[in-house]
């Protein structure tokens, strides 16, 4: 049985709030996550639930994911950069996994960048790739906005706990881009969104 915090029946943005603390039991109980796995053996497959700003996934799509660490279970990947380019300063990357059971997220900031060049024949020839250097940033909420109702998830680490009630709004969401808020160590918010084909794909992870 999860027990879930109380429901504050106040305004933020004419939506309703759910506070969702991270002392919550997860959405699904392992037996249900391990019968989630078994059922996504044509899913492609993932080998790793770590996040890093350069990683290389199927985003917005259903995977299984099969972690040395953690096991074998199902998520989709989202991706969202903010500020323009990627590599230009000062632009920020939002990378999120959500499974049945959490969702993690990961803020980098693109603090400077710098091009490659070799020497040769006397001339200078510059390389194509790019030297990129980043900062990541400590998530501690994490807000979402299903229809009207606002959730928000307290968490550490950048993971927060699913519960029964998320997972419902999740996987009943409307096939549209969602508006989230991260608020980072220090007070400091991002404003990001969840594509509406990470959003579609929720149906088949919640």
């Amino acid at each position: 049985m999860i027990k879930l915090s109380q429901t504050i029946p106040v305004l933020l943005f004419g939506a309703s709030l759910a506070v969702i603390s991270p002392q919550l039991c997860t959405a699904f109980t392992v037996q249900e996550i391990g019968s989630l796995a078994q059922a996504s053996s044509d899913l492609p497959m993932v080998k790793s639930a770590g996040l890093s700003p350069d990683m290389d996934v199927p985003w917005s799509k259903a995977v299984r994911i099969v972690d040395p660490f953690e096991g074998e279970f199902v998520g989709v990947f989202d991706r969202n950069s903010l500020g323009g380019h990627l590599y230009r300063e000062g632009s920020k990357q939002v990378i999120s996994l959500w499974t049945p059971s959490s969702i993690r997220v990961l803020v980098t900031v693109n603090s400077d960048q710098a091009r490659s060049s070799f020497y040769t024949a006397g001339r200078v020839y510059p390389r194509p790739d790019y030297f990129r250097f980043v900062t990541t940033k400590k998530v501690d909420k994490l807000l979402l906005k299903v229809k009207k109702k606002v959730f928000q998830l307290d968490g550490s680490t950048g993971t927060f706990a699913v519960s029964k009630e998320l997972a419902t709004a999740l996987k009943n969401a409307p096939n549209e881009n969602l508006d989230i808020r991260l608020v980072l160590e220090g007070g400091q918010t991002v404003d990001s969104e969840i594509g509406k084909e990470t959003v579609k794909a929720w149906r088949t992870i919640y």
